[in-house]
């Protein structure tokens, strides 16, 4: 058996797959293009496939990041022209390159996720750096998510204006993205009471494999 990751991109109308039709797209992509995956045991066996961490609807990504164990060894460029043949709007293969078997999930293995937030343009800059400020100086920030209180402020690991002089402000945000302690940019701009014309996830970050 074979472990290769893709990575691709999410945009456009794709931004509003939910994770679960996501996967079931990708299964139907990889048999179009007659990639032998493997599939789990059982009595329902699923194809053998696994996303770094769900995007939020709505949210466009450039560095979203799947594992699919195979069966047999594969050209990677030969797959990458396979898969784009039948890909749908708004996904698009950035990469495919083959890991190690036994390296850990990426689950596992996820820290961190950033974010290029772009607001609208009546955004005062002054005043939203005022409000970062504020934001970023509090000792927690409790919200409510799925009826349970979490602390946001310990979500955030770096929030700053990116772009100064643009007539469009444009927020850069890293959020934990550890199991039980994920940050959503959605929870974010709400607490603060802005608006966004678009949020892009730009970079997921791990730690090593032996970590």
């Amino acid at each position: 058996m074979y472990r290769i990751r893709i990575t691709f991109s999410k945009f456009g109308k794709a931004r509003w797959i939910g994770n679960l039709d996501l996967h079931r797209t990708w299964a139907r992509i990889l048999r179009r293009a007659g990639v032998p995956i493997a599939y789990s045991q059982g009595f329902n066996p699923q194809p053998k496939m696994q996303l770094a961490s769900a995007l939020p609807l709505g949210i466009m990504s450039e560095c979203e990041l799947l594992d699919i164990w195979v069966l047999e060894t594969i050209a990677t460029d030969s797959l990458q022209n396979d898969l784009a043949n039948g890909l749908p709007n708004g996904l698009e293969v950035i990469e495919i390159v083959e890991v190690e078997l036994k390296e850990k999930s990426l689950q596992s293995r996820l820290r961190a996720a950033e974010y290029v937030i772009e607001l609208g343009d009546d955004i005062d800059i002054q005043v939203l750096q005022k409000m970062i400020s504020d934001l970023l100086g509090m000792q927690s920030v409790i919200r409510q998510r799925r009826g349970k209180d979490y602390d946001m402020r310990a979500l955030i690991q770096a929030l700053d204006v990116v772009e100064r002089d643009s007539m469009t402000p444009t927020l850069f945000v890293r959020f934990s993205a550890c199991p039980g302690a994920t940050g959503r940019p959605g929870e974010l701009l709400e607490y603060m009471g802005i608006n966004a014309k678009s949020i892009n996830r730009t970079g997921l970050l791990f730690v090593d494999n032996d970590d």
